[in-house]
């Protein structure tokens, strides 16, 4: 279904993505109550089933396990005579085209099947709860909408049993995608060579039997404290390290890219970049009395002592000259990768509003900075989130919805710069010519 919502059908008015999203809160919280009533109607069922009626007789003989199942078969059977014939079947992998007219079969026919002791999943039928809510909330919108709705109304549906949002995301994505491709067969053959190639691979750093290997990644942000629980406060903090760490990353990119395609001779931008670098670094040094380090390099070695400091000023001096030498570092020449200094001032941003606002969690406020930043630089929000979580991973799995807002709204930030410019890709202009 993924697959059916090409480029041409997407709407092409920008700002319906705002009513969108919009749209998809309401979906993902009638999602989650529909899931909710089906799921306690399913335990209820089952234990009238299999504990309160066997206890009134006194156990669970066997004619009762045979009579439950029996019967139960029978009432399946009718509940596919309905429209919608119960939705998908179990080998057909998972559905997320159930509309309302059809979702009363299919919770029908999985409410019996659940209930009796059949050998399946609830994954499935909650999945078509949600994708039929996301059709109704979009009953009289264009099909592409539909489709988005639909989809989104999937993911929270399943969310509400797998326990974290980004399984969720990534497995409706990749059953849809591979369902929806016509070479969906071949995308699978592609994939299982890199799923073999990286967990073997993986076995260099975890070792296998008395071998230890050669120890793991050090990917990770180190110091941020336990976060159990998430406060409101943090979900609007959260909104708010995004929004200042998407500008900065996309001032970042976007100067970046001016600074490139205004470079007639490589070396000249080499020479100026590197000066305007060591500057940021040197004055920031003089202000703060920080190590030139804070501002030079990745930055991936520098966030645990920046989680420790204790002025927001010198934050933010940090977070500007880091932003500069950022800048000219990307446009001027030098080769590297762009997302952990995204990260790093994702960490910056988050640790200084933290110690502005009383109460606010800077182990969630990392979550949505990195998130924020790495989506705004790369477009990918999946993979900003499940970076911000892995690099967050120390501080709980709680994390999770700040680093979804900060994603949303790093794309979105980026989405705007790049219709303002009328681009699809920051870095669009040609290289220049060797000198």
């Amino acid at each position: 279904m993924l697959a059916d919502v090409t480029e041409e059908e997407q709407p092409a008015d920008a700002g319906a993505i705002p009513r969108i999203l919009g749209a998809c809160v309401l979906v993902g919280i009638l999602a989650g109550v529909a899931v909710i009533a089906f799921l306690t109607v399913e335990h209820g069922l089952q234990a009238l089933l299999w504990e309160t009626l066997p206890d009134a007789i006194g156990g669970t003989p066997g004619w009762w396990v045979f009579g439950v199942l029996v019967v139960g078969a029978v009432g399946v059977w009718f509940a596919l005579k309905l429209p919608g014939h119960g939705g998908h079947r179990p080998l057909d992998g998972l559905g997320i085209d159930i509309g309302p007219k059809q979702i009363g079969s299919v919770a029908a026919a999985a409410l019996i099947s659940l209930s009796i002791g059949a050998v399946v999943g609830p994954e499935a039928p909650l999945m078509a709860i949600g994708s039929a809510v996301g059709g109704f909330v979009a009953l009289r919108s264009a099909a592409p909408v539909r489709k988005v709705l639909m989809l989104a109304g999937a993911t929270a549906a399943i969310t509400m049993i797998l326990g974290n949002p980004m399984v969720s995301a990534v497995l409706v994505l990749e059953a849809a995608a591979l369902k929806g491709s016509p070479g969906g067969k071949k995308v699978m053959l592609a994939v299982l060579p890199v799923l073999i190639a990286m967990g073997f691979g993986y076995l260099i750093q975890v070792g296998v039997g008395d071998w230890g290997g050669v120890g793991q990644s050090k990917l990770a942000v180190p110091g941020l404290p336990a976060y159990e629980t998430v406060q409101p406060i943090d979900l609007l903090m959260a909104v708010v390290v995004a929004i200042v760490t998407a500008i900065l990353a996309v001032i970042a990119v976007e100067a970046g890219t001016s600074y490139q395609n205004r470079i007639k001779n490589p070396l000249v931008g080499l020479l100026v970049a590197a000066v305007i670098v060591a500057t940021a670094a040197v004055v920031t040094r003089a202000v703060t009395g920080e190590d030139v380090n804070v501002v030079l390099f990745s930055g991936q070695q520098s966030t645990a002592h920046v989680l420790g400091l204790t002025s927001v000023g010198m934050l933010v001096v940090i977070a500007v000259a880091k932003t500069i030498a950022y800048t000219v570092s990307l446009g001027g020449g030098f080769r590297g990768g762009m997302v952990f200094p995204a990260v790093f001032l994702g960490v910056v941003v988050a640790t200084a509003l933290s110690l502005l606002v009383t109460g606010s969690s800077v182990s969630a406020l990392c979550a949505a900075g990195i998130a924020a930043s790495v989506a705004a630089v790369l477009r990918l929000p999946f993979t900003a989130v499940l970076l911000a979580l892995l690099l967050c991973a120390a501080a709980g799995l709680a994390v999770t919805t700040p680093a979804i807002i900060g994603a949303v709204v790093g794309v979105l930030f980026r989405v705007v710069a790049d219709a303002r410019l009328h681009r699809d890709s920051p870095s669009a202009a040609k290289e220049p010519t060797p000198a």
